[in-house]
């Protein structure tokens, strides 16, 4: 399936690679179907696009960036998922000067790849939602 993009112009993607988010981004709740874009050259981060809306294309740092993290995550959220999650991205806010780049922690984004779902979770724990990434402050 074709699918116009923000970033990329007209991409091709699989349509069994289309995530389906159960528990919907926050601010964007009528987008529910997403494809990750990923480029060969940045590790870690990829392009999380809005099949429904070419212009909804976030950047998501993987969790596994950040030493450590590990949120707890409400059951209800993971119940969404079928119950389980296999990857957790974070929503990243990329500056011109790239080591001011932050990340949210308070709201990561679960996947699980097993069934294609998605789901934004609030963890309960006391995180920010800007973290700098690479250790510099805005």
């Amino acid at each position: 399936m074709q699918v116009e993009t923000r970033d990329f112009g007209l991409a091709e993607i699989d349509e069994k690679d289309v995530v389906t988010f159960v528990k919907p981004i926050l601010g964007f709740e009528e987008y529910t179907q997403f494809v990750m874009i990923m480029d060969q050259d940045i590790q870690g981060f990829a392009w999380l696009q809005s099949v429904e809306e070419k212009e909804l294309c976030f950047i998501i740092a993987n969790a596994a960036l950040i030493d450590g993290y590990s949120p707890a995550v409400d059951k209800e959220t993971i119940e969404a998922l079928g119950g389980e999650y296999t990857e957790m991205w974070l929503m990243a806010s990329i500056k011109e000067e790239t080591i001011k780049t932050t990340v949210n922690l308070k709201s990561p984004l679960l996947f699980n790849m097993n069934n294609f779902t998605a789901a934004q979770a609030v963890s309960e724990d006391d995180l920010p939602f800007r973290f700098a990434l690479f250790g510099s402050k805005e």
